[in-house]
């Protein structure tokens, strides 16, 4: 690209021109264009200015049109705040007032409606990026639990079919029927009654229980999220809730077979049979293939799970349905609550959502301010810190939704979940029997 002539040159071509040079003369001796050269000439002849002035107006969005155009696509979306660009445009050809007036193209809408942030659309959450589980080791180690969902019977009923295994035996260590609700996918209520029962059937207590991201037992997959109240469930029996990478059914990949297997041997030609009669027929089918059916697994080497793997019948950590409440520590889910941190924008009022869409009022003096929160293990607080300065507290407020009969269902002893046997020191059995 040719370097700009100085005002100094432009003179100077002028004054040679006057003088009696040509154009093509003076274009040799400055190394310029004759064009170039000419045309300053004439423009000095004519009057005009030595030097170059740029002039660009920023005409703004839409300017170019009539302002009642800008007005009607303002009032169109603050009437209807999930219309887009297409559908503003539709309308605004169906106002008289702009009849025959030149319309703007969707893109140049939607441009003009972004500039104020209230009409963007809010930035996607990122969901958690999950690693693969490191293999399970030992028997009783790792459950994997999963779900068949809405299987259909003859009669009109559709059920969920929860199935459990364990990860390095390969045995199904429980399997039941539950009646698909109407709307809901998977009750956490099912969830927690069908894992009492593989808890009651084994006498034991698993290290880990793996699940996919199924939304009632993970909760919001964000970042930042407040655990579920499975997870926390879990967690105060002892047993760590582990998840599966999203879309990667492989990873649970022992208790999909399970499916296939019970879905082959129990489901399949016996759809007319009613949901009672079904599970009857599964728990007789549970039995025949952890004692009789050879198994194909690799690690069996053609003998029933029972056989191959007799450390099954040996509990890991010993589990009593009816002792429950006993085997639950609150103390677990309070020091793994203490670990995390959790972000959230104060609301205009100055509300903070935490935990199962629980508000905690910080004051109104906080509103709209990002917050960091933490839960103190010692007095069951959440404590509210100002993000721009985390040493400086806002509010405390009382945990709710965070207490034993909150996560188990039950109501504490010795009320709820039928005979509930504490463990005492013996000199307090002494003195009971007294």
């Amino acid at each position: 690209m040719a370097e700009q002539t100085t005002v100094g040159e432009r003179r100077l071509f002028f004054e040679r021109h006057q003088a009696g040079q040509t154009y093509e003369e003076i274009a040799v001796l400055y190394g310029r264009s004759m064009e170039c050269v000419r045309y300053w000439c004439r423009r000095q002849r004519d009057g005009g200015m030595v030097e170059t002035k740029y002039h660009h107006s920023s005409i703004g969005l839409l300017r170019r049109f009539d302002p009642k155009v800008r007005y009607v696509i303002l009032r169109l979306r603050l009437e209807h705040p999930r219309w887009g660009p297409h559908s503003i445009l539709l309308h605004l050809g169906k106002r008289p007032s702009l009849n025959g007036a030149r319309l703007p193209s969707p893109a140049a809408i939607g441009r003009y409606i972004h500039q104020w942030k209230r009409f963007r659309r809010p930035r996607r959450l990122q969901g958690k990026r999950r690693s693969r589980p490191k293999p399970a080791t030992a028997v009783h180690q790792r459950w994997q639990v999963d779900f068949k969902e809405r299987v259909q019977l003859d009669d009109g009923t559709a059920v969920h079919l929860y199935t459990s295994c364990d990860s390095v035996a390969g045995a199904c260590t429980g399997a039941t029927f539950f009646v698909a609700p109407p709307r809901k996918r998977i009750r956490l209520e099912n969830a927690r009654a069908f894992l009492r029962t593989c808890f009651a059937r084994w006498g034991t207590l698993p290290q880990e229980v793996q699940t996919d991201g199924e939304p009632s037992l993970v909760g919001r997959t964000m970042k930042e999220a407040f655990p579920s109240p499975f997870t926390l469930w879990l967690k105060g029996l002892g047993i760590e809730h582990l998840v599966t990478r999203h879309g990667r059914p492989t990873d649970n990949a022992e208790v999909e077979r399970w499916h296939r297997t019970l879905n082959e041997y129990v489901i399949i030609g016996n759809e007319h049979l009613t949901a009672s009669q079904l599970e009857n027929n599964l728990a007789q089918s549970l039995d025949d293939l952890l004692f009789e059916r050879p198994s194909w697994a690799k690690q069996c080497a053609g003998r029933p799970p029972a056989f191959a793997y007799p450390e099954l019948f040996t509990p890991a950590r010993s589990f009593q349905a009816n002792n429950e409440l006993a085997h639950f520590d609150l103390g677990r889910v309070d020091a793994y609550l203490a670990q995390l941190n959790w972000q959230r924008r104060a609301s205009s009022t100055g509300q903070v959502t935490i935990g199962q869409r629980r508000n905690y009022a910080i004051g109104r003096q906080h509103a709209n301010k990002e917050v960091l929160i933490r839960f103190d293990p010692v007095d069951r607080h959440f404590v509210f810190y100002d993000m721009a300065a985390p040493d400086d507290e806002l509010a405390r407020r009382p945990a709710r939704g965070l207490e034993s009969s909150d996560l188990t269902g039950f109501d504490e002893w010795p009320f709820g979940c039928g005979f509930q046997q504490l463990p005492l020191p013996l000199a307090d059995i002494e003195r009971v029997s007294c």
